[in-house]
């Protein structure tokens, strides 16, 4: 029996070929959207002189006792770089950067 020429199996691949893997185009913007994220959160934090994401010991003024907690951005929506002030949230207590009378940053 006589192998048709064009049987998948004949053909001839190189060696490189099989270590390129196609690239997922959504995978990079991913990659980009979360790089200007980060970078973002840095402008804030930078700006506003917090550290956001992370869990923090803080008082705030006129507020008995301590908070402890992940500070997180009272928002989804960054504040335009010109804000003065941004609003931050500890659990489900809200405040004003403004507020923050100390804060510490926690190991986790």
């Amino acid at each position: 029996m006589e192998q048709d020429p064009k049987n998948q199996l004949d053909f001839n691949f190189a060696a490189d070929d099989l270590l390129e893997f196609p690239r997922d185009l959504g995978e990079e913007g991913w990659f980009q959207f979360t790089n200007e994220q980060k970078a973002a959160f840095q402008r804030v934090e930078d700006k506003f002189h917090i550290v956001l994401n992370q869990r923090v010991r803080m008082r705030l003024r006129g507020r008995e006792g301590v908070l402890v907690g992940k500070l997180v951005l009272d928002s989804l929506v960054l504040p335009p770089p010109t804000a003065e002030t941004i609003r931050l949230r500890i659990g489900n207590v809200a405040f004003e950067n403004t507020d923050i009378d100390d804060f510490q940053p926690l190991e986790d």
